[in-house]
């Protein structure tokens, strides 16, 4: 009985205790690493919410300076135009400015024209965040090639004054 007792005992062993572990690895080959994506929309419907007076000097600010505004600056523009009843005068006013002050990313009338296709759909992009219409395009390159007195400057101030810009 007691040798019994012993077999059982090391066979319960021999059972539970050598069992094989099992590892299993998985290799990925195929990383694929994300970037922050910005929102393109599909047109201007799309844009339903409009931009508050900070929001759009702001905006305007990082689209034709490639940098963000300082807080001191936004701070003092928001008083501006809050004393002032003519909204429209002073984002007019304050795009002009912009617009002749050194530091504004702006190209040349050449580049513009050396290609104005590509220059159309990088305007469209960097104001509108979104590509242009087949029926934008086109009419925005004639637009530029039948007027020759016509610069980016020009372009520019149509895009910051539109009704789209307002919205996003």
């Amino acid at each position: 009985m007691q040798v019994s007792k012993w077999i059982c005992l090391l066979i319960a062993v021999v059972l539970f205790s050598c069992k094989e572990k099992k590892i299993e690895e998985t290799v990925y080959d195929n990383v694929i690493y994300e970037l922050d994506t910005v929102r393109l929309y599909a047109s201007g419907a799309e844009k339903t919410k409009q931009k508050s007076t900070d929001q759009y000097v702001s905006i305007m600010y990082t689209d034709l300076f490639s940098t963000g505004i300082s807080a001191n600056e936004l701070a003092e523009l928001n008083e501006l135009s809050l004393a002032v009843g003519d909204k429209t005068m002073v984002n007019e006013l304050l795009l002009a400015h912009y617009l002749n002050s050194s530091g504004v990313s702006l190209p040349s009338a050449t580049v513009m024209r050396a290609d104005v296709e590509y220059f159309v759909e990088q305007t469209y992009l960097r104001f509108y965040q979104r590509f242009p219409s087949e029926y934008e395009s086109i009419y925005m390159i004639k637009l530029i090639e039948a007027d020759a007195d016509l610069t980016p400057k020009d372009i520019y101030t149509a895009f910051v004054l539109s009704n789209e810009y307002y919205f996003y």
